[in-house]
């Protein structure tokens, strides 16, 4: 066993000893930015110690790795956007409000989240928080037993998340979108400063007693990102990466908890339908190009 660190490093990782690397430079890049947070170092911490430990451990971090693009690309989003997204006038609000009363209009002027917003109640506030809340943890969770008991579908899940937050980064870049609850507060004029806001969630905070969305939300790196509903595209890409693997007993649980978001999503004010058909089309091409990226690996 190699005990000197550069050679552990290429013995494990071959042409992709940098891999293991990168958490650990964007973490230190943090530092005199001022915006270092624990959780760099969580994840910088795990992926060098589990790259390095064993070729067990190697295996897993390499099979979990997009999962680690995943993070820092989400964090790093916050730092790409202002270059692109400059002003108020290059963010979709009112018009897009237009096109979801163009194709889904309950009543005159009325979009289905104006109709529900006029209809909510403590109950349903409590019952789509749950997706929404949940959302962080199902993604690691499903990965992992996705590791211990189907590999090949471990990796397209992750790999087509990946894809899905590029595409859908790219997407926030050049068709930055307000969510409902913006137009809803502040109207077709856009503060590109503005804060974000936990929208519908903010009731179940008060309901509750606590403080937790607006916490979550109040970090969130992309006011402007509503298009598409990544909300949307995660459980989706569970959806169509099940296809031929999935059974009678675990189709229902995707198909409820895609179901369950794309309502979620929009009873909670965060998104309009457009936004999750999108997310929705996103996932699909995500998961097929992760197919074809996987067969060209074993090609």
């Amino acid at each position: 066993m190699a005990l000197n660190p550069w050679t552990r490093l290429t013995d494990l990782w071959g042409r992709w000893w940098y891999a293991p690397l990168l958490p650990v430079l964007y973490a230190l890049a943090m530092v005199p930015i001022g915006m270092f947070r624990p959780e760099h170092a969580l994840i910088a911490g795990l992926v060098i110690v589990l790259g390095l430990f064993n070729q067990t451990t190697q295996r897993i971090t390499a099979v979990l790795y997009p999962g680690v693009l995943v993070a820092i690309a989400s964090d790093a989003i916050r730092f790409i956007l202002p270059v692109f997204v400059r002003t108020g006038a290059d963010v979709h609000a009112c018009d897009l409000r237009d096109l979801e009363l163009k194709f889904f209009a309950v009543a005159p002027n009325v979009t289905p989240g104006d109709w529900l917003q006029q209809h909510v109640t403590p109950f349903w506030d409590v019952v789509f928080a749950i997706p929404y809340a949940a959302f962080l943890y199902v993604v690691p969770l499903y990965a992992l037993y996705l590791f211990v008991r189907d590999r090949e579908r471990a990796r397209l899940y992750l790999w087509a998340l990946a894809i899905a937050h590029a595409i859908g980064f790219t997407i926030w870049i050049l068709y930055p979108a307000a969510p409902p609850w913006y137009v809803r507060m502040d109207g077709c004029i856009v503060n590109i400063k503005a804060a974000a806001s936990p929208a519908g969630l903010l009731r179940v905070d008060e309901l509750l007693g606590i403080t937790y969305f607006k916490q979550f939300y109040g970090r969130a790196a992309n006011v402007f990102g509503a298009m598409p509903s990544m909300h949307v595209a995660f459980p989706m890409i569970g959806l169509f990466a099940a296809v031929g693997a999935a059974t009678w007993r675990t189709w229902p649980l995707h198909i409820f908890y895609a179901a369950a978001m794309c309502v979620a999503s929009v009873y909670l004010d965060h998104h309009w339908i457009l936004d999750g058909i999108v997310g929705a089309a996103v996932a699909w091409v995500s998961v097929v190009l992760a197919r074809r990226l996987l067969n060209y690996q074993r090609s």
